[in-house]
């Protein structure tokens, strides 16, 4: 018969036997789904953080299965450590799952030894070795914590770079509700673009990422904007999805300013300029209104005023992306952003019937308001309680919240469009145009005025930079 101490060899060499091969069968696993490409990257990713455990304690158990010398537990540097600092090169992740991975992983060092400890019949070490023997694996995993923001922060912006088709991100121009807003150089043309970033976090998405209907409603919306061609709605250009769940879109790079920094920075704007960049908004929004988009989102931040071609105070309206439609149609996405409280019409606050064009016009009103007065029509404590006032409460009219004066008949017009009765109204952005052509100004905003304001205000924006052309490379051929 075999004796105890052979028995517990044989043990031993079978318990390292099982951890090679629960190594190898899961690397195998994990090369296999990579190469098959049917996994979407993201959960690819999570798998790849599962290995990460998995291969912690295969290394472990390896570790722990040689017999400690009978005078001491000795230990060199941890394979587990090792691997832990390791992998964040190769699958970097968020923060949390980061974490968990890392953490998860050091802790296989004890269960490794308490697993040989019984198998193998002999007592742990004392506190103080037990401490000293899996401190570089709790040190390493810190370090995976703290190194992972900086590899998945630069890895994820240069991968976006590289993903987003001839596109690459040079800056960041801002940061939404929606997502983030890059400046970016086409590789082989000149032309700048801006490209805006969705991720499913911010679109009010799941862990489980962009299904295939949230791609297909993102690609309606997309392929509905870029049929959109007044000279006041942005251009797009192209679209996708990137690796990492992310939807993008590429649009025409604007030059000016936005009309809430307008505002915020230089006060509130004559009668005259309000009625000369709420006209143009009208122009954007009678052409999508026809092909039966809502934007659903107008307020001064997607309103950019600036300099187009040789044309100053031109009107660019954003983010039709995320319009609604309404023709009925069997592609929605539950979580994706309805308005801004303060400027969004009753009739979307309550979700009763449909909601058409004219709620558009109310969200204009709002931000003709706040163009003349540089105040917001209801200006609650709460977003809540900014919508209950849009449903409940009559505007102030705004020629007593400002010094400036306002003509009679352009308050007359930014009431009406903030009827709380859709039917009381324009009945459309067409009409709208039509009503503040008539307004009657104490003198007209001309382009000369406005090219002086930019000129004073603004002057990087009328003094565009250059664009650089590379001269294509000569090729002498003998």
């Amino acid at each position: 018969m075999l004796s105890s101490d052979v028995v517990s060899r044989i043990s031993l060499m079978s318990l390292a036997n099982a951890a090679l091969l629960l190594g190898t069968a899961s690397s195998v696993i994990i090369c296999a789904l990579a190469w098959s490409g049917k996994l979407r990257p993201c959960l690819m990713l999570d798998i790849g953080l599962l290995f990460e455990v998995i291969g912690a304690f295969s290394i472990a158990t390896l570790e722990n299965s040689t017999p400690m010398p009978a005078d001491g537990w000795l230990r060199g540097v941890s394979g587990v450590a090792l691997w832990i600092t390791f992998f964040i090169f190769v699958v970097p992740s968020t923060l949390g799952k980061t974490a968990l991975a890392a953490i998860s992983s050091a802790l296989m060092g004890p269960l490794a030894l308490l697993i040989y400890s019984s198998v193998y019949r002999v007592a742990l070490p004392a506190g103080g070795s037990l401490f000293s023997m899996f401190l570089p694996d709790v040190l390493a995993a810190v370090w995976a914590i703290i190194l992972s923001r900086f590899v998945y922060g630069l890895g994820r912006d240069l991968g976006q770079a590289r993903r987003m088709g001839y596109y690459e991100l040079i800056e960041k121009l801002g940061r939404g509700g929606m997502g983030e807003v890059w400046r970016a150089k086409h590789r082989l043309l000149a032309r700048p673009a801006a490209i805006k970033l969705i991720s499913p976090e911010s679109a009010g998405i799941g862990s489980e990422g962009l299904t295939a209907t949230m791609v297909r409603r993102f690609e309606l919306e997309a392929q509905m904007t870029a049929t959109l061609q007044s000279q006041h709605t942005i251009q797009l250009y192209d679209f996708g999805v990137t690796d990492d769940g992310a939807f993008y879109y590429v649009m025409e790079y604007l030059n000016g300013l936005d009309l809430e920094t307008l505002v915020n920075k230089y006060g509130p704007l004559p009668a005259e300029r309000v009625v000369h960049l709420l006209s143009q908004v009208c122009e954007s929004l009678d052409e999508a209104h026809k092909l039966g988009m809502v934007h659903r989102d107008i307020k001064p931040a997607n309103i950019i005023a600036g300099l187009h071609g040789i044309n100053y105070d031109f009107v660019k309206v954003l983010d039709f992306g995320l319009a609604k439609f309404k023709q009925e149609t069997n592609v929605t996405v539950s979580g994706l952003a309805g308005g801004t409280p303060a400027f969004m019409a009753p009739e979307a606050a309550l979700g009763e019937g449909a909601v058409d064009g004219r709620a558009d016009l109310y969200a204009l009103g709002a931000v003709g308001y706040w163009l003349l007065t540089g105040k917001l029509v209801f200006e609650a404590e709460t977003a809540y309680a900014t919508v209950l006032d849009h449903i409940r409460k009559t505007p102030v009219p705004p020629s007593r919240r400002t010094e400036l004066e306002i003509p009679a008949s352009l308050e007359r017009i930014i009431l009406r469009c903030l009827e709380k009765d859709p039917a009381k109204r324009p009945e459309s952005a067409r009409e709208l145009a039509w009503l503040l052509k008539d307004v009657e100004v104490s003198e007209p905003w001309t382009q000369e005025r406005a090219e002086r304001w930019w000129q004073a205000h603004r002057p990087e924006v009328t003094r565009p930079a250059p664009i650089q052309i590379e001269e294509p490379a000569v090729v002498e051929v003998a």
